[in-house]
């Protein structure tokens, strides 16, 4: 690139003018999409087994509609997994990034895990679980929606942020029809 003299500018500048703000907030942070990838990644698939799991707590309790709308979750977060996956499959990623994913860490993960409570949790209080953690990974979406400078995670984080809201509307409903438990000191308020 040559400037209005026909010289190269000096190594290490684009030609812009310094302090020049154009071109600062095209920029992205260095490995900012290989990072979101990764975590979306990781969040995804914490997020499917985690469901799987509930699904299977739920038949235990003979709870067959609940069970069925976790299994349809993670379904749905298994999907969102391979697509990720296939986006991926040429990225170089970062040591922490590809770590990450080795280990299924999830930050923020859409479902929390609660391996002591597999045993006891109730339906009533499972889907309550699981809408917090998917209103946070709607959230998550969105914050990538707005803050990301490359096009395809933002179309990307645009369609997980809407299918999450649907999960949303899905856990949503499914508490409206599920009975919340008494709570074991209600029967010491008489």
């Amino acid at each position: 690139m040559k400037n209005q003299k026909g010289k190269a500018p000096p190594k290490g500048e684009t030609g812009l003018a310094r302090g020049g703000t154009a071109a600062a907030g095209a920029r992205r942070r260095p490995g900012a999409v290989e990072e979101f990838y990764a975590r979306a990644l990781a969040i995804e698939r914490a997020a499917a087994e985690r469901y799987r799991e509930f699904a299977r707590q739920m038949a235990n309790w003979g709870n067959v509609r609940t069970a069925e709308l976790f299994l349809r979750l993670a379904h749905f977060e298994t999907q969102h997994a391979e697509k990720l996956s296939e986006s991926i499959a040429g990225m170089k990623l970062a040591s922490a990034s590809r770590s990450r994913l080795s280990r299924g860490e999830a930050i923020a993960s859409e479902v929390p895990t609660y391996e002591f409570l597999y045993r006891r949790v109730l339906p009533h209080h499972a889907l309550l679980m699981a809408l917090a953690s998917e209103r946070r990974a709607k959230g998550f979406f969105e914050r990538e929606r707005t803050i990301s400078a490359d096009p395809e995670i933002r179309k990307l984080a645009a369609e997980f942020a809407h299918e999450e809201a649907e999960h949303i509307a899905w856990l949503e409903e499914a508490l409206a029809k599920e009975p919340q438990p008494p709570h074991p000191l209600d029967e010491l308020a008489d």
